[in-house]
Formats: C-alpha cells, sequence, structure tokens
C-alpha cells in the first residue's frame, strides 16, 4: 500500500490509497485534482472513503461517481442521508478493505477514521490534525477528547493522514499553551510544507490537545484555540 496525498481547495487534502492498480480516494472536496491524480498515478478508482460529511471532503464525490456509475461511497451511518452518494454506511469496528473503522464524534457526530493495521497509516479527516484537532460543530468536549484518546493508542509509529494544512498556526497556538515544551518548539523550527502525514508519536510529544490529562482541560483548551489567532 502507497499513500499520494492530494490538495484540494485551498488547504484540504484528500488521499489517494494505492493498491497496485487499484485506488481508494480519501475526502475528494473536489474531483479535478483527483482525476489527475489517478492518471499521474496510472490507478484505477475502487472507492471512496469519507470521514464526515462536510462539503468541503465530499464536493468531489458526485462528479467522481458520475465518470464511474456504481462506485462505492463508504461513510458513517449517521451520514447516510447528509453525505453524497453513499453506497455503503459503516460503524465502529467494521472493516472497509484493509481499513477499520474507529467512529470519532466530536466535529460531527459521524466522523470516522480509517485505520490500516498492516500498513501503520489512520487517516482522521477533520478529528485528529498535526499539533491540532478539529472545531467542535456536532458533538461535545467530552466526545472529542475520548475520540483523541482512541487515536492516541494506536501504535506510536502509525502515520497520520490528516484533512488540512493546519499544521503552522497549530504550531503557534502549541507554542503559546506550552512554552516550555522543547518538542513544539524543535518541530516548528523544522516544519516543512505539505507537513502531511504526521506520527502519532509526534502528535502525544507537541499536540496539546493529545495531551490534555481530562475533558474539562481539553474544553478549555479547545476554547482557547477558537479564540487564537
Amino acid at each position: 500500500m502507497r499513500v499520494v496525498a492530494v490538495p484540494c481547495l485551498v488547504d484540504n487534502y484528500a488521499y489517494l490509497v494505492i493498491d497496485g492498480d487499484r485506488a481508494a480516494v480519501v475526502d475528494p472536496g473536489e474531483a479535478e485534482p483527483i482525476e489527475r491524480a489517478l492518471e499521474r498515478e496510472r490507478v484505477a478508482l475502487d472507492a471512496i472513503w469519507l470521514t464526515h460529511h462536510h462539503h468541503d471532503h465530499v464536493g468531489g464525490v458526485a462528479a467522481l461517481v458520475a465518470a464511474r456509475p456504481g462506485l462505492d461511497v463508504v461513510a458513517h451511518v449517521r451520514d447516510r442521508e447528509r453525505a453524497p452518494g453513499v453506497t455503503r454506511a459503516v460503524d465502529d469496528g467494521d472493516r472497509v478493505g484493509a481499513a477499520r473503522i474507529i467512529h470519532n464524534p466530536g466535529h460531527t457526530l459521524g466522523a470516522i477514521s480509517y485505520w490500516l493495521e498492516r500498513d501503520a497509516a489512520v487517516f482522521t479527516g477533520d478529528t485528529l490534525f498535526a499539533a491540532g484537532c478539529g472545531k467542535l460543530f456536532e458533538g461535545t468536549a467530552e466526545q472529542m477528547y475520548a475520540s483523541l484518546a482512541r487515536l492516541a493508542a494506536l501504535p506510536p509509529d502509525t502515520r497520520v493522514y490528516f484533512g488540512h494544512e493546519y499544521t503552522a498556526k497549530n504550531l503557534r497556538f502549541a507554542a503559546s499553551a506550552e512554552p516550555d515544551n522543547p518538542d513544539v518548539a524543535r518541530r516548528a523550527a523544522e516544519l516543512r510544507e505539505p507537513s502531511t502525514p504526521s506520527t502519532i508519536a509526534l502528535e502525544l510529544a507537541t499536540n496539546v490537545f493529545v495531551r490534555a490529562p481530562d475533558a474539562a482541560t481539553f474544553a478549555r483548551i479547545r476554547a482557547s484555540k477558537d479564540r487564537f489567532h
């Protein structure tokens, strides 16, 4: 398995998950960059894996499906009617090819991650970012804290493929929240874009949301980040 990051829109990432000459695409925010990547990589698209229903993650689904009638479109059961073209609704613990579904409510109630244990990779959408996490649009702080804890418990060498290039701003906030954390300073100094993927080990060392000791502390940090500029 190999992964190709595909920038979409302003700061989104979609990903081709390639096995031989076949691929799934995670969160195609628009279709044209995906089509170009498929042609460049010389692979055929078999499936669309959606992490949640927001338009910047699903905007390319209709065009990709129109070009490939019958294409498998995977989303959480809560997003069956909220994401376009869903053909397979999944829940926590289900398998999609080589991936296991992790239900991650918080950013949205139907947010999911796709964990490829054999390949040490996880696609987290807008739940876990590099040095950050998604805003709480639908879920509670308690839900997001629990979701992040589940992801943080994956093997440390697991590569984290996230949904947006927010890393520089996230690290600026982390430096303000943990000014004495040398790992944050080092990560900021070494940052290159694109910054995807991260790893679970790196998030445990530098992500103030993952490092929060409890849900109440997480909620305070999340509220502070919402006001941060």
